[in-house]
């Protein structure tokens, strides 16, 4: 830039404020253009992404023991500024709460918060093996007001073990590693966990930075391991990175930092957010519904008002087979876990009712038009299924040639089929489970279709749950957090069957099919999410309890609010823990 009067420095500083006045005033103009065209705030934030959207880094620090006063100050300073920055872009900053960052984590996130920013910008991620006391169990009840807090499951045998889990877990969630100052690398380096951090990204391909002019373990490895600065794949040259690493001037690493993030090949475009992507997943199982409402009444229950965000809200898809399908549907039209479990206990004897077994040999057992009047009393006649509140897949098989079929919500571009399906219909679909109920009928103004229960292929619907967020959200599988809620599974030994012909296996081969199918589900599901990302809830029951036996319903309650109990600690962790998931837009 050419000046040709004044002072030169004072010119440009003057030309450097008009323009972000001036892209200020453009920014606030294009918003209120695209509001009074009808577009809204999300879509305006949809179209103008900030730039570390969807980014996930990974802060690892902690303070050394031996750290002078000005290192000490160095580090927390640090650590704020670098938090605000990466709020203020976009971005998602997961630490694993070092108590020596806390306070500095802390007034960074309440500051982004009071101007409206998202709690879940901050996570703080901790083994359970550090939250069995009062006193961690009331800091983490603290933290929940700024961050969310992410409780990871600790393998058997001491500390050390849990700390190696929790950082796998945090590397396979993050996009980059920060690393500055660390304990213990001058007594013991094998077990100083900064570097360790580092490393542990660096072999997954994370790109890295490491800010060493404060001291602790991170400068000790860095001396100790100078070819770190050429594997750090941050697109910085060798020498720039011994350079950053020892910059004393915290504002200019953090803007260098920062700055450099912006640049990597990151994948910004699938998440319009940090947090993983959660989905529940609801199995079918008849009356047995009642045993999974039972389950998220409780958890309802003990979230409480103080939650501040309504259980169904905490995720961002909602997939249901069968008697799934309806606690789905029901949740998305804003009916609390209670209100759905009292639907099973007023209209299951209805739907359900006792005898028929003979009738069952030669026609459907139960009436299919006493299960619509019910669906219709609690969803409503005309309600569609578009006006749900979260995104929805609903399994089903097309009943012409047996092929299996997802009714959606239209939550992308090209899943648009079922924008005109009601809610009743779309239940009655994944619901209609052959010699129980009849064919489900439905009329979507082009054709007449005919659907049967869903639960024929998918009475375990996480993995066509994992195959929408995947295939057709773009979501990828490192970003899915799935909640998988069963409806009780038996302990039946099936080898008194084996060698008999048709009539031996008449009585059992149901039992069987469900067995295998949801076991299968629940292998794949580990396989492709690892069980860091794939939490199934159920309980082995002796015997089967018939899926229209409402005589056992009270049992069903039971058992489920004893579930629900027991569970609530890690579900609350990972799923229900106050961040509300994203709006997004029904086709």
């Amino acid at each position: 830039m050419r000046f040709f009067y004044g002072n030169g420095r004072l010119r440009t500083r003057v030309a450097t404020a008009r323009s972000k006045v001036l892209a200020g005033a453009y920014r606030l103009y294009l918003k209120f253009f695209l509001l009074a065209q009808g577009y809204s705030l999300l879509d305006f934030r949809n179209s103008m992404p900030l730039p570390l959207e969807s980014i996930r880094i990974q802060l690892a620090g902690s303070i050394p023991v031996s750290a002078s006063q000005a290192n000490s100050s160095g580090i927390l300073e640090f650590v704020e500024r670098f938090a605000s920055a990466v709020f203020r872009e976009g971005g998602t900053l997961v630490h694993g709460s070092h108590p020596t960052l806390l306070e500095p984590l802390e007034r960074a996130a309440r500051r982004f918060i009071d101007v409206g920013g998202a709690r879940g910008a901050l996570t703080l991620v901790r083994s359970d093996q550090f939250t069995k006391t009062d006193l961690n169990l009331k800091s983490m009840q603290t933290q929940r007001e700024f961050a969310a807090v992410e409780v990871i499951p600790a393998p058997v045998g001491d500390g050390a073990a849990s700390l190696i889990t929790m950082r796998e877990w945090i590397s396979d969630r993050c996009d980059v590693v920060v690393a500055i100052g660390g304990k213990w690398y001058e007594d013991n380096p094998a077990r100083s966990g900064v570097p360790l951090e580092l490393v542990e990204g660096l072999n997954r391909g994370i790109p890295g930075f490491a800010v060493a002019a404060f001291g602790g373990a991170i400068q000790g490895y860095l001396a100790d391991n100078p070819s770190i600065f050429a594997r750090l794949h941050n697109g910085l040259s060798e020498n720039e990175n011994r350079r950053l690493a020892s910059e004393v001037a915290i504002d200019a690493t953090v803007g260098k930092i920062v700055s450099q993030i912006k640049l990597l090949p990151l994948s910004r475009k699938i998440r319009a957010t940090g947090g993983l992507f959660r989905i529940l997943a609801l199995d079918g199982g008849g009356i047995r519904g009642a045993f999974t409402a039972a389950v998220l009444a409780k958890w309802d229950q003990m979230l409480g008002p103080d939650g501040g965000v309504a259980l169904v809200d905490h995720f961002d898809l909602v997939a249901g087979t069968s008697t799934g399908a309806i606690l789905a549907i029901g949740l998305s039209l804003r009916h609390s876990p209670e209100e759905i479990l009292s639907f099973y206990r007023t209209e299951g004897t209805r739907i359900f009712p006792p005898g028929g077994d003979v009738r069952h040999w030669i026609k459907s057992k139960h009436q299919s038009g006493t299960l619509r009047s019910s669906l219709t009393t609690v969803f409503g006649e005309n309600v569609l299924l578009r006006d749900a509140s979260c995104r929805l897949v609903i399994p089903t098989v097309r009943a012409l040639h047996g092929e299996s079929e997802l009714i959606v919500t239209g939550h992308s571009p090209d899943r648009t089929a079922f924008r005109t399906i009601t809610a009743v219909d779309a239940a009655l679909a994944s619901s209609a489970a052959p010699s129980y109920f009849d064919e489900a009928w439905i009329n979507d103004t082009i054709a007449d279709q005919c659907y049967l229960d869903g639960g024929l292929w998918a009475n375990n619907p996480v993995l066509p749950a994992i195959y929408e967020a995947v295939h057709h959200l773009s979501i990828p599988l490192n970003r899915i957090d799935v909640l998988s809620v069963g409806t009780l599974s038996s302990e039946k030994n099936f080898e008194a069957e084996l060698g008999k012909g048709k009539l031996g296996w008449a009585a059992s081969t149901s039992d069987l099919f469900f067995a295998a199918q949801e076991n299968a589900a629940a292998m794949l599901a580990d396989g492709l999410l690892t069980r860091a990302r794939h939490l199934r809830v159920n309980r082995m029951t002796p015997t089967e309890i018939p899926l229209d036996n409402f005589a056992a319903i009270d049992e069903l309650a039971r058992r489920g609010d004893d579930v629900g109990k027991d569970t609530f600690e890690p579900v609350r962790s990972r799923f229900l823990n106050g961040v509300r998931a994203l709006p997004w837009r029904n086709s």
